[in-house]
Formats: C-alpha cells, sequence, structure tokens
C-alpha cells in the first residue's frame, strides 16, 4: 500500500463529528446599480410624483461674499466622489409584514475644484442648508426647498412609482444640523430568489437580514452659476453652481437563520492534543 493510501487511511480513522455554527442563507434579492442619492420630482402643481431626480445642489462660488450685488466669484470646475462614510451599526433591517426593510446611514465626502484653482472639502449632508438658513460658518450648498424647508426641516423624498419602494431623508439634530442621509429600501418577500421552492419566508420566524454592498459610484454634473436670495425681501444673494449628483449602488439582501450545521471532519485544532496544560478546558 502506498504512502497516499496511508495517509487517506489514518485521514478517515480520524474523522468525527464536528458541529459549526452558521448563517444558513435562504433567499437572496440583488438590485444592481440602485440610486441611493436622489430627490423627488413635483409636478407643475408642487406635489411629489414619486419618481428620482439627480439631488440638485447650489454650490456657493469661491470668493462670492452675501451681498445685495455680490462678487460673482469661482465657480465649480470639477467635483469627485471621495469617500462614502457608513455609520456604526449600518446598513440595519426590519423585517415585517413579508417584506424586508434595509436602511443605510451615511454621509458623502467631495472634493470640489473652483475655477480659480482652490480645493475645498464638501461634507454631505453636514455642509446643506436652505438658502433662508444660510450660515457662513456651516453652509457650502442650498439644496431646494422640497428637501429641505425654509423652516430648515427636512422633507422624505419618495420612489413610489415601482415597486420595492424607496425614501430618502436628511438625518437633523436641528436646524443645520444634519449629520446623515437614511436611505431606505423596502423588498417584499417576493422579489427574493428562494433557494428552495419547499421554503415559505413568512412562515421562518427566525428570519434574519444579511446586506452587503457593493459597486459604489457616482454621476455628477456641473452647470450653469446661478444667483440665489438669501432672505425672502430678496435683498441679499450669493452666486452659486448648479449641480446634479446622483450616488449608485449594488445592494445584495440575503435572508436566512442562524444554523449548526453537523459534518464529518478533522479540525485543525483540538484541545487534548494542543492547547498547554494551563488551560481550562471542558
Amino acid at each position: 500500500m502506498s504512502e497516499l493510501d496511508n495517509n487517506c487511511k489514518e485521514i478517515v480513522i480520524d474523522l468525527k463529528k464536528i458541529d459549526i455554527f452558521a448563517k444558513y442563507v435562504l433567499a437572496k434579492s440583488e438590485f444592481k446599480n440602485t440610486q441611493i442619492l436622489f430627490q423627488e420630482a413635483y409636478n407643475e402643481n408642487a406635489v411629489g410624483t414619486g419618481e428620482k431626480l439627480p439631488l440638485r445642489l447650489l454650490i456657493i462660488n469661491h470668493n462670492s461674499i452675501p451681498a445685495s450685488v455680490p462678487d460673482r466669484g469661482a465657480g465649480v470646475r470639477c467635483i469627485k466622489l471621495y469617500k462614502r462614510q457608513i455609520a456604526e451599526g449600518y446598513p440595519v433591517n426590519t423585517i415585517c409584514a413579508g417584506k424586508s426593510r434595509v436602511t443605510i446611514r451615511y454621509q458623502l465626502i467631495l472634493v470640489v475644484e473652483y475655477e480659480d484653482g482652490f480645493v475645498d472639502i464638501l461634507t454631505l449632508p453636514n455642509n446643506l442648508s436652505n438658502p433662508l438658513q444660510y450660515d457662513p460658518l456651516i453652509t457650502k450648498a442650498f439644496v431646494d426647498s422640497t428637501v429641505i424647508s425654509p423652516s430648515g426641516v427636512p422633507v422624505i423624498q419618495r420612489q413610489n412609482v415601482t415597486v420595492p419602494n424607496e425614501t430618502l431623508i436628511i438625518v437633523s439634530n436641528g436646524v443645520n444640523d444634519y449629520p446623515w442621509f437614511d436611505y431606505n429600501i423596502s423588498i417584499p418577500f417576493s422579489y427574493f430568489e428562494k433557494y428552495s421552492r419547499h421554503i415559505n419566508l413568512n412562515c421562518c420566524q427566525d428570519l434574519e437580514s444579511f446586506v452587503l454592498l457593493k459597486c459604489l459610484n457616482s454621476d455628477i454634473n456641473i452647470m450653469d452659476s446661478q444667483l440665489v436670495a438669501l432672505n425672502a425681501e430678496n435683498t441679499l444673494f450669493v452666486w452659486t453652481t448648479e449641480v446634479a449628483l446622483s450616488v449608485y449602488e449594488d445592494i445584495i439582501d440575503k435572508l436566512g437563520m442562524d444554523s449548526d450545521i453537523i459534518i464529518c471532519g478533522s479540525p485543525e485544532y483540538e484541545c487534548e492534543k494542543d492547547c498547554p496544560k494551563t488551560c481550562d478546558c471542558p
């Protein structure tokens, strides 16, 4: 008998029952290139349509100081998405009423180059304001009143034209204190690919969700300069550059549950053989 046969025989003899604790995936849903940064479209009657548009930013031109007749300053030449930061503990998931609701809490860091060569960092939504809530210590860009109201309260943005429905809102701790975006998507169980046709997800009491995020990318369009009024009396203005910003990501949601898997094998580490004599092994 060859040495290989002897080794194989020895391995077979040493096999024992091993209990492995793992996540058992029952179904998966994947949404590629999902627009997670957007604002809701409004019709001519100022009613939300439930459709997505890019987030419209009005970035204050460099060296344009608010005045009744402000200097135009230097407009935006180039913008790059430098980093996306996700809040600790996110993404989170809630399973209820036959749906898996995924929440991603995040902020964006943009590098902005102006036409005069000046480079600045914008953190969104931290540096956003409604024009009527302009704060020179915080505000670097404005959004529409359908995103942050004139009183400084964020407005929920909805996508409810197609399923799964989505929402986006700016987390607020008060006027001009906006640390995060909250993106939500509610995925019905019917949108999940089941790995077994005998599985009824609604009957799984211990069902959990595991969310993976991949392939973050952005679409940025720089448009014309605009003069923005900073008060209701239209006596104070500042020059800005209009920018349309969208961020996209693959969202993969796996539904499953904790499970014990019993296999026959040989563990690499065995307490009786390998641990020091001083340890308290069960």
